[in-house]
């Protein structure tokens, strides 16, 4: 209970895109309002030091003309003059006052923000406000003659103002902007996530419950996501497939190793109850138990191979190998079993026909389909084997006239230990078809099957010749 109090939380991945698309949004919106405040704050301040350097330089003209004196005419010939129109001073290098248009606080506030030292450069700015009445000058200061120096004031509350509500409005539309954002970035990654979400919750159902049919609901969109919801679902499709087929597989070599372990423990049995003078009989059941051993042993060596091809370690010692001499060798070997049953076996393979193959493997593939031909074709017909060579493809096929396979059935018989319905009372283990389809494909080759019942089958080997 105490392990579940101190386990952190951890926050949904949806909320973490969402937070990190705020924290984007946020940083670029900042970055945005301060360019762009920065751009008005100048522009607003060029404007004022633009009026103050054109007033400037009037009075510099009107001193070169006729002094402070002229100066002083020009403000007295005003009619009805604004107090807040226009400050100027003229001061001395001890900053003593040498002429004042009006008495005002800004310059009570300019001494003692310069603390009465004079600049040195041509033109000097001094920005001034006041907190309790959020009055604000600017005041440009620069030499007007040796030992002499031009104050000139302006009112700049106005473009204060202007930066005053710039700077509200932008605070104003950052926060719902905030906010929007992270509802917006949480509900966009909710809704693209919905697939994972849906992904992680089939696992967690296949987990707790081991139900392999559970798959992840597909969407009509075709994103990252989607894709590997496809893929994922394919996937289970796959392991719920090769799942039920090792399951089938494992019933059925229960089931097939019942009978011949069943055989070999009575012929056991047998053999210790027998008389010890009794060497004949106990000599037959022993090699009763040698047969039912190597069709066990037959069985299990199949069943390796098999498991060996489908991971693709299956070893092949590849060399030149003539298909005609091949079919030749394996029409030898069921000769006499043919010639019992009047079953012609004929080998019309060209001699043209070689191809790069691991010669025993092949000629256990060849084996299995003549073998199969012949369990399953009628006394006095005939079973043929015809090849081809095109290009690089190199094709064999072997051609029965028995009682063929059924439509229903022949998907089928590639799988393992199958056996259909009309062939279960006939010798076998049901390994031959699938042990040579995963040869053929170790070869890169293929094998595919055309058959009717009752009109026989015929099956054709296609591989490549390198």
């Amino acid at each position: 209970m105490s392990s579940e109090k101190n386990k952190p939380v951890r926050m949904a991945f949806s909320l973490r895109l969402a937070l990190i698309y705020t924290v984007a949004l946020c940083i670029s919106l900042a970055a945005l309002f301060a360019v762009t405040y920065q751009l008005v704050r100048v522009v607003v301040q060029n404007r004022d030091h633009e009026v103050i350097s054109a007033q400037t330089s009037q009075f510099k003209s009107l001193f070169e003309r006729g002094g402070v004196q002229a100066i002083a005419s020009h403000f007295s010939q005003q009619v009805n003059p604004s107090p807040e129109s226009a400050f100027v001073r003229i001061i001395d290098q001890n900053n003593q006052v040498r002429f004042i248009t009006v008495t005002h606080q800004l310059w009570n506030l300019l001494d003692k923000k310069t603390g009465g030292h004079l600049p040195t450069n041509p033109l000097s700015w001094n920005e001034l406000f006041r907190e309790e009445n959020s009055g604000s000058w600017i005041v440009g200061t620069t030499p007007l003659a040796p030992g002499l120096y031009l104050q000139v004031g302006r009112n700049n509350t106005e473009s204060r103002l202007v930066l005053s509500n710039f700077r509200k409005t932008a605070f104003n539309i950052f926060l719902p902007a905030v906010f929007f954002s992270l509802l917006t970035g949480w509900l966009v990654t909710r809704s693209a996530l919905a697939p994972l979400h849906a992904l992680i919750d089939t696992v967690r159902h296949i987990l707790a419950t081991g139900d392999l049919q559970r798959r992840v609901p597909s969407r009509t969109n075709r994103g990252e996501l989607d894709a590997l919801t496809t893929m994922f679902n394919r996937m289970l499709d796959q392991n719920e497939k090769l799942i039920r087929g090792s399951r089938e597989t494992l019933d059925n070599v229960a089931h097939d190793l019942r009978t011949p372990m069943t055989h070999l423990r009575n012929s056991a049995e047998r053999a210790l109850q027998l008389p010890e003078n009794e060497a004949g009989v106990m000599q037959d059941a022993l090699a009763d138990c040698v047969e039912e051993s190597e069709q066990i042993l037959h069985m299990l060596n199949a069943l390796m191979d098999l498991a060996e091809a489908g991971t693709g370690s299956l070893r092949l010692d590849r060399e030149e190998v003539s298909l005609h001499e091949l079919a030749g060798e394996v029409i030898e070997l069921y000769s006499l079993l043919a010639e019992e049953r009047r079953i012609e076996l004929k080998n019309d393979v060209p001699t043209e026909c070689t191809v790069s193959a691991d010669r025993i493997r092949l000629r256990q593939c060849i084996a299995n389909l003549i073998d199969n031909a012949l369990k399953y074709s009628p006394d006095g017909s005939s079973v043929t084997l015809t090849g081809s060579s095109e290009d690089n493809v190199v094709t064999l096929s072997v051609q029965d006239h028995g009682q063929g396979i059924a439509q229903e059935d022949l998907p089928k018989i590639w799988d393992r230990l199958y056996r259909a319905e009309q062939s279960r009372t006939t010798p076998g283990l049901g390994l031959g078809l699938s042990l040579v389809r995963a040869i053929i494909e170790a070869h890169g080759g293929t094998i595919d099957v055309q058959s009717e019942p009752d009109r026989g089958s015929i099956f054709t080997l296609r591989l490549p010749k390198n």
